[in-house]
């Protein structure tokens, strides 16, 4: 996936990245994959895309959360965009929503959800959340918010925003690292300026070992680390009713670690999914109807991006990577696992 994740980057700048200069970060914690062999060659092959590239790579995994904030440290300029490694930057101009901000402060993105196959996912519901963003505003956007809040996962915002008191907050955590961060800027003393743009930015695959899986030892771990998230603000609030809120909020993380789907259930009887309710009650008809120019206007467009990337290193489905040749000829064993480590 690293590969793909990469070159959907190269495709961006080839494409609209006319007259700008460009810094890559590739941050790997860890992985034992080949996934760090494979970043070098590529960034190697590539270096005349860069005025500067940055590879920290790590021997050890420490956490995404630290290797989220190291990639963050190294940001030189004011508009960035961060990119998991198993995911891709969609086909449309992303420096058009960078120069959001000049007005805004914080850009909220769409996504569209993948498959390993590189299929989109376009079920009724599939993007509920995503499109909520255009409706959260003001006090229930602080309240979401404090509650860990789910969507924004693909926000883009200015790197003057990144104190170190927002790192600290982070750090504090193991998986949490993009609700941290938005947490911590949405609930702080500055009143940020929003738009959201209902178009993918980001490519999301899906697959048994990420969160989105209920099963997967990462969805568990970072179901936990929701609650811990909902402890300490809890801990730093002080209006009683909030306070309450936040608990009942972080004891329904419980039931995102079930096994039972039923008992998985109990965790739409929160705060936050009360609040998400509410807004889908009073503004159903439009939250459908940008739902559907989403998932219906992208996926096609979306989908034969990721193909066209991967049909050209060769990583469709029952083909060898060719990408993977140099890593297999410097004595690395061909990756099984798709780089989970790299940012």
């Amino acid at each position: 996936m690293v590969p793909l994740a990469l070159e959907s980057v190269r495709f961006q700048i080839e494409h609209y990245g006319q007259g700008r200069e460009f810094q890559l970060i590739a941050a790997d914690d860890g992985s034992t994959d080949g996934s760090q062999a494979v970043i070098r060659a590529w960034t190697e092959k590539h270096s005349g895309l860069f005025a500067k590239i940055d590879l920290l790579f790590w021997p050890e995994n420490r956490g995404v959360c630290q290797n989220y904030v190291d990639a963050l440290r190294r940001v030189e300029g004011e508009q960035f965009v961060k990119l998991d490694g198993d995911d891709l930057l969609a086909p449309g101009s992303v420096f058009e929503l960078t120069d959001l901000l000049s007005d805004y402060d914080l850009i909220c993105t769409a996504f569209l959800r993948f498959t390993g196959s590189g299929k989109a996912v376009r079920g009724r519901g599939a993007y509920l959340e995503v499109v909520l963003q255009e409706f959260i505003r003001g006090g229930a956007l602080r309240l979401a918010a404090k509650l860990g809040c789910p969507v924004m996962g693909a926000a883009i915002f200015r790197k003057s925003l990144l104190t170190e008191e927002v790192f600290d907050f982070i750090l504090r955590f193991r998986t949490v690292n993009d609700r941290a961060c938005l947490q911590k800027l949405l609930t702080g003393d500055r009143a940020l300026r929003l738009c959201y743009v209902n178009r993918p930015v980001i490519l999301y695959r899906l697959s048994d070992a990420s969160v989105s899986s209920f099963q997967s030892p990462g969805r568990l771990l970072h179901s936990r680390e929701i609650g811990l998230l909902c402890r300490v603000q809890r801990e730093a609030e002080t209006a009683p009713t909030l306070r309450f809120l936040l608990l009942w909020q972080e004891k329904s993380a419980v039931f995102r670690t079930a096994s039972g789907r039923l008992v998985r259930f109990l965790r739409f009887f929160s705060p936050y999914f009360a609040l998400m309710l509410g807004l889908c009650i009073v503004r159903w008809p439009s939250i459908r109807r940008l739902e559907r120019q989403l998932a219906d206007g992208h996926w096609q467009e979306c989908e034969a991006h990721w193909r066209r990337i991967a049909a050209e290193l060769g990583t469709l489905p029952g083909e060898t990577p060719a990408a993977w040749e140099a890593v297999r000829k410097n004595g690395v064993d061909t990756p099984e696992t798709s780089g989970y480590n790299s940012l």
